[in-house]
């Protein structure tokens, strides 16, 4: 008797051990579907299908396969419905789950109405009051972006909700979140995640859900808290690393971008796939030292178009701008859905603008490099905030063409909705540098207007583009023109900034342009006495001595201009 019952308590303990195993095993693959660890979620759940064949772990593989990136290639659709397929197989009656997951192909196919149908007879046939059941059609409908119904699933998780008599299932709050997602209604998006967050167990994917939400709202504090709290909860969860670089990406931080980048490298797959999406985070986390080792190590491996755009990007830092041209080109010709080719073709035209040749082949390449800019702006690419013009007109700047820079600067700012002061002073100063006299007064004009008087220095840009503006125009060069200005630069300065060695160039012309206007009108007096104001400023003035011995004699025919002394060559010095 003793014997009897030692052999049926080994069996109950080996019974209890393959449970606690199997619930682990599929608790495992699921934690590494969360994180994004692919291929290790299918590995676990191809093993679970061999070692323990059931309902359960056969529509764990199909939803595993139609939850990764690739969900929608051929070969994978089918892998799937023949998971789904053989665990519904399993149930003389058929198995409701897996029927589920045959939807899920549907949906995965782009057959929104096929899903429909098969779901709606699972819910007829459930009559629906099976909470995971519903609860898995809800999740089906938020799946796939070219399929998918928020509404209907917001709807049916409600009733899963309803029935579930705990009402403990975190992921039941998690699809709905998804699903107001979807609609556009973060407000209750978020409330679904407080209570996923309340009910707990799922906090890394809870968190990271958030952080995702919080950063397209721009609610930089909140995404912050949710980062902190998601790496707290689950440090191997790695999306919340995604959006942690994504959150430093916002302040230029891209150091730390670039480390939070590789901490997600690290708790993924570490396969070429999981490089693949680590090389697009240093790509946008601007490591290109790390970017391009890992392009080495996946080039071959992969017939990811985004590879061509990367190894563009580090071409490009690197210099070689005709092999960056042809990445960014082959990229454009591969045409990835959905895909907005403005940084394509502003780094293609920053190429061109960048390359060195001769006179007649630079005049071509700019022109190739500014057709292919205006070809990126027009393209509206609202996903990166990149001031196209204003990066081509810095290499133009470069290069000393500033007529060209000032041009494509003017289009920058003349796109915005509200251009600043700093834009005018900007366009105004390099129309200045590009000898455009009249267009560097006009935008220096309406900077001056709204920096009232806070930048002192664009009064003196205002007055040289004005007397530069006017020297060739024997109708207006007597006139002075430019010398409100100087005098308005002057006032603004005061005596204490007019002394400053900083500001010494500026004053010099100031002074000697007012005394020139003060001359002209016969007041020599006042001509003399800012000339004299200079020389304290810049005794060894030539020009001003000059100015002040003639005036001097003016003032007082008596008075004896001094001779130029000679150095040992005979020159006056």
């Amino acid at each position: 008797m003793m014997i009897r019952k030692t052999k049926i308590w080994a069996v109950v303990g080996l019974l209890l051990t393959y449970t606690w195993s199997f619930g682990q095993s599929i608790d495992q693959v699921v934690k590494d579907l969360d994180a994004e660890r692919f291929t290790a979620a299918l590995d676990g759940a191809n093993k679970l299908v061999v070692s323990a064949p059931s309902v359960d772990t056969y529509f764990l593989k199909g939803y595993t396969i139609l939850s990764s990136p690739d969900y929608a290639k051929a070969e994978n659709l089918k892998a799937a419905q023949e998971a789904f397929e053989a665990g519904n197989a399993l149930s003389k009656k058929g198995d409701p789950l897996n029927q589920v997951g045959l939807g899920m192909v549907k949906l995965a196919s782009k057959d929104l109405a096929g899903a429909k149908a098969i779901f709606e007879a699972v819910k007829k046939e459930t009559k629906s009051k099976n909470p995971d059941v519903l609860y898995r059609i809800a999740e089906a409908y938020t799946m796939f972006s070219e399929a998918n119904d928020p509404a209907e699933a917001v709807l049916t998780i409600d009733q899963a909700i309803d029935k579930h008599k705990t009402k403990d299932n975190p992921e039941y709050y998690l699809v709905k979140a998804q699903a107001y997602l979807m609609k556009g209604d973060g407000g209750s998006a978020m409330n679904a995640l407080a209570n996923a967050e309340r009910v707990g167990g799922k906090l890394g994917k809870t968190y990271a859900l958030m952080s995702k939400i919080w950063l397209q709202s721009r609610n930089y504090q909140g995404a912050q808290e949710a980062i902190e709290k998601g790496i707290a909860a689950d440090p191997s969860h790695a999306p919340i690393y995604k959006y942690q670089s994504s959150y430093h990406q916002i302040f230029h931080k891209y150091p730390e971008s670039a480390a939070a980048a590789a901490q997600y490298l690290k708790n993924s797959d570490g396969d070429v796939k999981a490089k693949l999406r680590y090389a697009k985070l240093a790509f946008i986390s601007k490591d290109y030292t790390s970017l391009k080792r890992v392009l080495g190590e996946i080039k071959g491996s992969t017939n990811d178009p985004y590879i061509h755009r990367m190894e563009g990007i580090v071409n490009y830092e690197e210099g070689q701008y005709t092999q960056a041209i042809e990445d960014f080109k082959k990229f454009i010709a591969a045409n990835p859905k959905d895909e907005n080719f403005g940084l394509d073709y502003g780094y293609i035209g920053k190429s061109f603008l960048k390359m060195t040749g001769d006179e007649a082949q630079t005049a071509i390449n700019d022109s190739l490099g500014i057709l292919n800019i205006d070809k990126a702006v027009s393209l509206n690419d609202t996903t990166m905030e990149v001031d196209y013009y204003g990066e081509a007109a810095a290499i133009l700047s470069e290069k000393g063409n500033f007529d060209k820079a000032a041009l494509l600067t003017e289009k920058g700012v003349l796109a915005k909705k509200d251009p600043t002061a700093q834009d005018f002073a900007s366009l105004g100063t390099i129309f200045f540098r590009g000898r455009n006299w009249v267009k560097a007064n006009d935008y220096l004009e309406k900077a001056l207007v709204e920096y009232k008087d806070a930048w002192p220095a664009g009064y003196a840009l205002a007055g040289l583009a004005k007397t530069y503006r006017d020297a060739g125009d024997s109708t207006k060069n007597h006139l002075y023109l430019g010398a409100a200005d100087f005098e308005k630069y002057l006032s603004v300065l005061g005596e204490e900034g007019i002394k400053q060695p900083a500001n010494q160039n500026y004053v010099v012309i100031a002074l000697k342009t007012l005394a020139g206007r003060d001359f002209s009108a016969q007041k020599i007096e006042d001509a003399k006495a800012k000339i004299e104001k200079l020389l304290q400023i810049k005794p060894d003035d030539s020009d001003a001595q000059a100015m002040f011995h003639r005036f001097s004699k003016l003032l007082d025919p008596s008075y004896v201009i001094p001779e130029t002394r000679k150095d040992s060559t005979g020159n006056g010095r």
